[in-house]
C-alpha cells in the first residue's frame, strides 16, 4: 500500500467523527436542522484544533520549507463564524501540538485540511434552521476551498523516510480532534 493511500485511510475516520455531531444517535441520520449549539460546538472544536496547530506550525516554520501557512490558516474563518453565531471567542490558546516534531505536524496539518470534509452537509443543515442567525448560516470555515490535494502532495513529497512519524501524527491528531468534539469545556 502506498503512503498516500495509507494517509487517506487514516484520515477517513474524520468523516465519521464530524458526521456524529450531525446525527441523533448511532447510525441514524440527523433528520432536522443543525442546532445553533451543535454548530457552535463544531466551530469551537475546530478553532481549538486549528489555533493550536497554526501556532505550532509557525514555531516549526524553519523545518517546513515550502509550507504556506497563510494559505492553510483557518483560525480567522472560525473566529468569524463564531462571532456570527453570537458566541464568545475563547481567550485560551491551547498548545496541543507544541512538543510535536515537524513530521508529526505534517500529519496534523493533513488532518486539519480534512476537517471541512462534511462541509456540504453542515451548510445544508444550517440552512434548515430558521433560528440560526442569518449571518451564521453562511459558514466561512466550511465554505473555504479545501487544499487537501495540495497538502497531500506536500506531505508525500517531503515525508520520505519519515512516513511512520507522519502517520503517527495523523493518528494522534484524529484522536485529539475526537476529544475536542466531545469536550464540554469548549462550549
Amino acid at each position: 500500500m502506498n503512503f498516500l493511500t495509507l494517509l487517506q485511510q487514516q484520515a477517513h475516520q474524520l468523516h465519521g467523527q464530524i458526521r456524529s455531531l450531525l446525527h441523533v444517535g448511532q447510525g441514524q441520520p440527523y433528520m432536522g436542522p443543525l442546532l445553533l449549539k451543535q454548530y457552535q460546538q463544531l466551530l469551537y472544536a475546530n478553532l481549538a484544533y486549528h489555533r493550536a496547530l497554526e501556532t505550532a506550525l509557525t514555531q516549526q516554520a524553519a523545518y517546513l520549507p515550502g509550507y504556506d501557512r497563510l494559505l492553510q490558516c483557518r483560525t480567522p474563518y472560525l473566529v468569524a463564524d463564531l462571532l456570527a453565531t453570537g458566541a464568545p471567542i475563547p481567550q485560551q490558546y491551547p498548545s496541543y501540538f507544541s512538543s510535536w516534531s515537524s513530521w508529526k505536524l505534517m500529519g496534523a496539518a493533513y488532518v486539519g485540511e480534512g476537517l471541512a470534509t462534511e462541509a456540504q452537509e453542515v451548510i445544508e443543515a444550517l440552512q434548515e434552521n430558521p433560528l440560526v442567525p442569518p449571518m451564521a448560516r453562511v459558514s466561512r470555515f466550511f465554505s473555504t476551498l479545501s487544499t487537501s490535494e495540495r497538502m497531500a502532495a506536500y506531505v508525500t513529497d517531503r515525508a520520505e523516510g519519515h512516513e511512520d512519524e507522519v502517520i503517527e501524527g495523523v493518528q494522534e491528531a484524529i484522536i485529539l480532534y475526537g476529544d475536542l468534539t466531545h469536550d464540554p469545556a469548549l462550549q
